[in-house]
Order: structure tokens, then C-alpha cells, then sequence
């Protein structure tokens, strides 16, 4: 009886590890890529591969239209992604990505010389609170950016945390705040496009020895900034903060409910040739 029973138990284990290790897709984690090939009729079925320094995350098959999901976590924030078929085999590197977002990117591949072109990149990215000395990081010119705050606060940096956002655009909406730093915190968004900033309440708050920069990234392309707020302050300054609004070619508008901008304490704000309107 015993023999039976260690037999059971061991069969059952070499199944856990035999089923674990062929993933076939629905990884787990809490980064999400729904990614299409928009020529994959001319290559057949995919199998593609997200990995990052040499270890699978996940795996998955393309279905009949070419589009995909991989589901994983990551430690470094920079991924690689490998397209294989019967009659293709290479991947690209160097793919951005952060915790709690849902990345949706479109590839064309080309044969003849191998490439992978991504032609779109989004970026849906979950409200986030930073503090201590974390950073959040996110570069690369080919994103658009985009955080629905449904209601709630969208970016919080506290302590001597910071967020660095250089993207292609950025769309943060739907927010009770929508960026508060305080402390020694700082976040910084720049595009080479457009930068839009919603509050209900203030759209920009800073608090002590914080620091908040919006506007043009180092090559722009037609950038512009908008910070509105519905029921407060645009832009709400305290204590020794600084806060500095740079788009290209003075393209900016800072509106709130109540004022554009109020500044208290030895708070700085520069809106130089922006368009300030009050409510």
C-alpha cells in the first residue's frame, strides 16, 4: 500500500512539472501584451515568445487573424519578443514595458532583409504611487502613453521617488489629481507630441521640496500641453516646489475651475507664453 502510495504522489509530481513546463500561453503577471501581426497571412500560424536575459516569461500561439495576448512579470522593465513560424524566425529586443499596464502593438514582418516593424504602440497604463526612493521609468519614442484615473488619483511621488515618462504622447484623464508630488518627489512628462492632464480637482499639485516638469521631449514633432482642471487649480504650488511648463513654440494652455495657477509659500511655476485660463 505504501509502494501505491509513493508511486501516486511521484506520478503526480513529474505531471506538475511536465504540464508547467510547456506553456502554451496565460502566463501570469500583471503586464499584459495584446499584440496583432498585420500581415501574418503571408507566414501562417505564430508562435511567439516574450523573454527576458535568456528566461521564457510566456509563450502563446497567434490565432487565425494573427493576434496574440502574453501575460507575464517582469524584473528589468526591458523584454524581448520572438515571432517563429514555418517560414519565419527572429525577434526584437529591447521592448519597454512597467508593472500594471496593458501594452496593445501592431507588427508587420519582413522577410527579405528580417525585420519587425512595429507599426503602433500603446501604452494603458494603471494610476501609480511612488514613494521613498522608487522610480518609475518609461522611454522610448515610439509610445503613446494613455491612464484613465476613473475617479481617482492618477500619479502620486512622495519622499525622494521619481516618475520619468518620454514617450511619443501622454493622455491622462479621468483623474481626481493628476500628479501630486511632495517631499523631495518628482515626475517628469515629456512627448514628442501632444501632453494632456485632467483633474477634477487640481491637475498639478506640489508640495515641499518637489519638482514637476511637462513639455517637449529632444526631438518634437508637434508638441503641446494641456492641464485642466474641472473644480480647483490647474496647476496648485506650495512650499519650495517648482514646477516648469515647456512645450515647443510656447504651445500650452493651463485652465482651472477656480485659477490656472495658485502659488503659496516659495513655490515657483514658469507657464512662460502658455495660456492661462481661469475659471
Amino acid at each position: 500500500m505504501y509502494k501505491s502510495t509513493a508511486l501516486c504522489i511521484l506520478v503526480t509530481v513529474l505531471s506538475f512539472f511536465i504540464i508547467s513546463g510547456c506553456n502554451t500561453g496565460g502566463g501570469s503577471g500583471n503586464i499584459i501584451i495584446n499584440g496583432s501581426i498585420s500581415n501574418s497571412g503571408q507566414f501562417g500560424t505564430f508562435t511567439v515568445t516574450v523573454s527576458e536575459d535568456n528566461s521564457r516569461l510566456d509563450r502563446t500561439n497567434t490565432d487565425g487573424s494573427g493576434n496574440f495576448t502574453l501575460r507575464f512579470r517582469s524584473f528589468t522593465g526591458n523584454v524581448t519578443i520572438r515571432f517563429e513560424s514555418s517560414t519565419f524566425d527572429a525577434e526584437r529586443a529591447g521592448i519597454r514595458v512597467t508593472e500594471d499596464s496593458t501594452v496593445v502593438m501592431n507588427f508587420t514582418l519582413q522577410q527579405s532583409p528580417t525585420l519587425i516593424i512595429i507599426n503602433s504602440w500603446q501604452v494603458f497604463q494603471d494610476p501609480f504611487f511612488i514613494r521613498n526612493d522608487s522610480q518609475f521609468t518609461l522611454v522610448e519614442t515610439l509610445i503613446d502613453f494613455i491612464m484613465d484615473g476613473n475617479g481617482g488619483n492618477c500619479i502620486i511621488s512622495t519622499g525622494t521617488s521619481s516618475a520619468t515618462i518620454r514617450v511619443k504622447s501622454i493622455d491622462i484623464t479621468g483623474c481626481r489629481e493628476g500628479v501630486r508630488t511632495q517631499d523631495s518627489g518628482s515626475v517628469v512628462l515629456e512627448a514628442d507630441e501632444g501632453i494632456t492632464l485632467r483633474g477634477s480637482r487640481d491637475a498639478v499639485i506640489t508640495l515641499n521640496e518637489s519638482f514637476v516638469s511637462i513639455g517637449e521631449s529632444s526631438n518634437p514633432v508637434n508638441n503641446s500641453v494641456l492641464i485642466e482642471s474641472a473644480n480647483q487649480f490647474g496647476i496648485n504650488a506650495a512650499g519650495n516646489s517648482t514646477v516648469i511648463i515647456d512645450p515647443q513654440n510656447n504651445n500650452c494652455t493651463v485652465s482651472g475651475g477656480r485659477m490656472a495657477v495658485n502659488i503659496s509659500g516659495s513655490a515657483t511655476v514658469d507657464t512662460s507664453g502658455c495660456t492661462l485660463s481661469d475659471g
